[in-house]
């Protein structure tokens, strides 16, 4: 009796044990199903590292550095003269002394680029010492006095046109005459108001024949070929109108 009661002590036990308890306090909450762990999401492609090059820093032009150190300058110099103190006037003493260098370094190198090509040099054809300026000014002399024999033998002659009555024809009609005496060549002078200059051997009036309206003039004149070039108009040196003959016998070549 006594081991059957504990038996069924034993079983009753166990029952309670493996049963189900019901009502409020035992609630069955729907179990949530087995949670998948979440896939790994794949690994990102290693990104190419990308350098981006900063651009070129832009090299100034000759001229556009001297346009800014021109400005530089420019605003040294009036803060120096608007606010006259002395750290402002020695920043532009200085900016000074700097230029004077880069001058003095363009001549001494410009020195050296003649002797690199002499035929750059001026004095190659325009010596500035007294005794070869003297031997080349006659050497071009002896060329203008070329000039006048030379379109003289060409059969040219000197046209004068002048007013009897100006002032200023008056006083250039002597050396007109002494010039075509000098150096040979005729010379005919042409009234424009019909009266005539003694100091001029040869005059005519014009009679409307030549159409100038300017006095004095000087025309040169080739009867055979009725050429007719005018070499100057108004008063002029004897000296330069030798070389008003030069620049008509060479056609105006530069002679420098």
């Amino acid at each position: 009796m006594c081991l059957r009661f504990i038996l069924l002590s034993l079983l009753l036990l166990a029952g309670a044990a493996h049963a189900t308890p019901q009502g409020w306090r035992w609630y069955n909450t729907p179990s949530s199903p087995t949670q998948q762990p979440k896939p790994k999401p794949p690994p990102m492609p290693p990104q190419a590292s990308v350098t981006q090059t900063p651009p070129p820093k832009k090299t100034l032009t000759a001229t556009e550095q001297m346009q800014w150190f021109q400005g530089y300058m420019a605003e040294v110099q009036n803060k120096a003269i608007i606010n006259p103190t002395v750290e402002n006037t020695l920043a532009f003493m200085r900016l000074s002394h700097f230029i004077d260098g880069k001058t003095t370094d363009f001549g001494m190198t410009w020195k050296e680029a003649l002797l690199e090509d002499p035929s750059l040099s001026y004095r190659m054809k325009h010596p500035t010492e007294s005794l070869a300026r003297q031997t080349q000014n006659a050497q071009i002399k002896a060329r203008k006095i070329a000039a006048v024999e030379s379109l003289a033998n060409e059969g040219y002659g000197l046209f004068f046109a002048y007013n009897g009555n100006t002032p200023l024809d008056q006083q250039l009609a002597p050396s007109i005459q002494a010039f075509a005496d000098q150096y040979g060549i005729e010379l005919l002078g042409i009234t424009l108001d019909g009266k005539t200059l003694a100091t001029i051997r040869d005059s005519k009036r014009n009679d409307g024949k030549l159409n100038i309206q300017t006095s004095p003039a000087l025309l040169l004149v080739n009867p055979k070929t009725n050429s007719i070039k005018p070499l100057a108009y108004g008063f002029i040196s004897q000296e330069e109108l030798l070389g008003r003959f030069l620049n008509v016998a060479t056609d105006y070549a530069p002679d420098f």
